[in-house]
């Protein structure tokens, strides 16, 4: 698929046994959100992707670890 800056993305999940948090190249690699990062924790969260990389994984113990994260580039 191909994802352009100003599409959104949205998340639909369980909130109490998931989260999204939008993180760097550093952070999705090392499956950690650093200190201020946007922590989305609704259920139903829409992003709207910025031109370049963008990065998200899920927030709760064990889940980025188990491959629960993508990463998206948007022309």
């Amino acid at each position: 698929k191909t994802f352009h800056a100003g599409d959104v993305l949205v998340f639909n999940y369980n909130p109490e046994r998931h989260n999204v948090g939008v993180v760097d190249k550093q952070g999705y690699d090392a499956c950690k959100a650093s200190e201020g990062a946007t922590i989305f924790q609704s259920g139903s969260d829409q992003v709207t992707l910025v031109k370049g990389q963008n990065y998200f994984i899920r927030n709760f113990p064990g889940h980025c670890e188990s491959k629960m994260k993508i990463a998206v580039n948007a022309l």
